[in-house]
Order: C-alpha cells, then sequence, then structure tokens
C-alpha cells in the first residue's frame, strides 16, 4: 500500500496531458507577448456542444477488453486534442454526429463580446498552475465566421484543462483570471433562454 500512493501520484502527474503546454518563460515574459483582450478566434457564430457522459461510463467503454467502435469515438472526441490536419478534422466532424448523446446549441449572440474579449482572449496573470488530471473533455465550442469554422476550443471543467486549435494565440494564463467560472454560467444562462 506504501508503494501504490506514490506510484499514483506519479502516474497523476505524468498522466496530465494539457495540450497547451507552459513554456518555462517567467511570468513577466509571458505577459509581455500578451496583448490584452485580443480573442482567440473571429467569430459571428459559436455552437456549443455537451457530450454528457460521467467517468464510469467513459472508462467503460475505453478501458473494456476491447475496444468497441463506440469506445474508439468517445475516446477520440473526449481526450483528444482539437483537431489540426483536415483528416482529424473530417474525422471529427463524423465523429460528433454519430454520438447520440451530444447535445449541441447555439450560443446566443448577447454574450458574443463576452466570449471574445473576456474568455477566449489573451490575458495576463500573475501566476499559473498545472493540473495533475487526465482531461475529459466533455465541453466542445465550435467558433464559424461566415457559417466557415474559424477555430474550436475543448474544455474539461472538472481539471480545468483545455485546447484550443488557435496555436498562434498566447493561453498560457487561460483560466487564471475566473474565465471557466464565468464561461459555466454562460452555459448554464444560455440553457434557459
Amino acid at each position: 500500500m506504501k508503494i501504490l500512493v506514490p506510484f499514483l501520484l506519479v502516474f497523476l502527474i505524468i498522466s496530465c496531458k494539457k495540450e497547451e503546454s507552459l513554456s518555462y518563460e517567467s511570468m513577466e515574459d509571458i505577459n509581455k507577448k500578451i496583448t490584452q483582450n485580443k480573442p482567440f478566434f473571429d467569430f459571428d457564430e459559436v455552437i456549443h456542444y455537451q457530450i454528457p457522459i460521467d467517468e464510469n461510463e467513459y472508462y467503460d467503454l475505453i478501458l473494456a477488453d476491447t475496444i468497441s467502435e463506440k469506445g474508439k469515438i468517445f475516446e477520440f472526441l473526449l481526450r483528444e486534442p482539437c483537431p489540426e490536419t483536415k483528416e482529424e478534422k473530417i474525422k471529427f466532424k463524423e465523429a460528433i454526429k454519430s454520438v447520440d448523446k451530444v447535445e449541441n446549441t447555439a450560443i446566443n449572440p448577447k454574450y458574443y463580446d463576452e466570449l471574445r474579449t473576456q474568455i477566449f482572449a489573451e490575458k495576463r496573470c500573475n501566476q499559473f498552475f498545472i493540473a495533475a488530471c487526465d482531461p475529459i473533455y466533455r465541453d466542445i465550442f465550435i467558433f464559424k465566421m461566415n457559417k466557415e469554422e474559424t477555430g474550436m476550443a475543448k474544455i474539461c471543467f472538472k481539471c480545468g484543462l483545455y485546447s484550443f486549435s488557435n496555436k498562434s494565440a498566447i493561453v498560457d494564463c487561460f483560466n487564471m483570471n475566473g474565465e471557466l467560472s464565468r464561461l459555466k454560467k454562460i452555459i448554464s444562462e444560455n440553457k434557459k433562454s
């Protein structure tokens, strides 16, 4: 038992798959590069996909002796970072359409300014943290401009981890200013309206 606890701790730290890796630059250097409130994405439409699957159901699917096609699809959607290649993007679109549990909702345009300048935007911060968990990206945001996809964000609210398709954005301080808390509220308010 004494060996198990340190082993689990090491496993948790190693298994943390934060897509946007933090550099070893100082906070001062990172903050110098940030353009305050610069949006990660240009958009005139936001679609929120939510996959309501609990951890036990998810792990039952992917840790089975033989992973089913359904398990492979959930693993691709929930574990992989934002797709980058054309093939990955096509696979993502096919996967999201094939899952019967996905809830998709258009975000009300009244939230766009806040999403653009306060949540999915570069921000300075005084410190950052690294979560020690294995993210399950249950919340996926697709950003569009003139009906064409301009970006994607995959969020694990439980871990506070994320993946963004815009690799040029400086995201080191994302969620250091309460962005995920506000995003949860927007999702909740949007569902009510």
